[in-house]
């Protein structure tokens, strides 16, 4: 009989807890993925108000209530809820029943605001001698999730900017060793999803050595390309671009040269909460190769603009 083999033993051993503790390491993340992801109801809210009505309190009140929030209303008691914006000619919010209080339960809303701005607070038909108790909160998923479905959602918004490229020759005049320009351009940028977009525009373009400048058409169809949170949470994205350009009859013989353009641009997204709608402002580089030109040469060019857009 063969004796047992220490040196085994404990091999096998180190082998079985190393064992567990891959296990460990694997499970343990999803338990507390299973934990964090199972809120109380209530956590997504947050509250901003309580208000008694009655006899012994003011019969409304005055808050600000922004349009692109949801909130979530609760009311104990009699009366009709009403908010009502302080500026003239507004329509009251909108309030969507969650159910029917029976009994001593409480009636629930979700509030869409029809404008952003003061709003008067009040419960009509509350009865004489009767009291209410209004609890209004912040709905912060809903408001999260209803952001999200926009930002997918198709949009056509604008793009403004401007900045300098290297010098190239579009005509002979432009000299041996031309020199570069600056650069001004708009387009109307449409956006599907939160990864594609098209960008339809307009830009100018100084050439300091022929004499005159010169105005593109263009087409630029965009990507997004990864995605991050890095300036107290607003997005910034890095994308790429293909550009074709056509001139519009450029310099005194009326060229009509092409550009073939790629680059890259980031985009800092100004709204809250990693949105991207709103106001943005951006960098880009851009590579272009110009043909339909009477050159041979010089026919490469480099840009490098900033500037902002907007996406309602």
């Amino acid at each position: 009989m063969t004796p047992p083999d220490p040196e085994r033993g404990r091999r096998a051993r180190l082998g079985f807890c190393v064992s567990v503790c891959v296990s460990l390491l694997l499970v343990a993340p999803a338990m507390l993925a299973a934990q964090s992801g199972a809120p109380a109801p209530d956590s997504a809210r947050v509250l901003l108000l309580e208000h008694r009505f009655g006899p012994d309190s003011a019969e409304n009140v005055v808050l600000t209530l922004e349009r692109s929030i949801v909130y979530w209303a609760e009311v104990t008691g009699p009366g009709t809820l009403v908010f009502q914006p302080v500026a003239r000619h507004s329509q009251p919010a909108f309030l969507v029943p969650i159910g029917a209080g029976a009994g001593d339960q409480p009636r629930r809303f979700e509030v869409y605001a029809s404008r952003t701005g003061p709003h008067l607070v009040s419960l009509s038909d509350l009865p004489p001698g009767g009291m209410a108790t209004l609890r209004l909160y912040r709905d912060v998923g809903q408001t999260r999730r209803i952001a999200e479905r926009r930002d997918r959602a198709f949009t056509v918004g604008l793009l403004l900017g401007g900045g300098v490229h290297s010098g190239y020759r579009l005509d002979p005049t432009g000299g041996a060793d031309p020199r570069g320009g600056r650069d001004l351009e708009g387009c109307l940028l449409a956006e599907t999803g939160d990864r594609l977009g098209t960008c339809l525009g307009v830009g100018r373009q100084s050439l300091p050595d022929a004499g005159f400048s010169v105005t593109w058409s263009f087409i630029e169809e965009r990507v997004r390309l990864v995605s991050g949170r890095f300036l107290g949470g607003r997005r910034t994205d890095l994308g790429a671009a293909l550009r074709y350009s056509q001139a519009l009859d450029a310099g005194p013989r009326n060229l009509r040269a092409a550009l073939l353009s790629f680059g890259l641009h980031v985009t800092q997204h100004l709204a809250t909460e990693g949105r991207r709608r709103g106001s943005s402002v951006f960098v880009a580089w851009q590579h272009s190769r110009l043909g339909h030109a009477p050159e041979t040469e010089k026919l490469d060019t480099d840009r490098l603009s900033a500037g902002v857009i907007w996406m309602p």
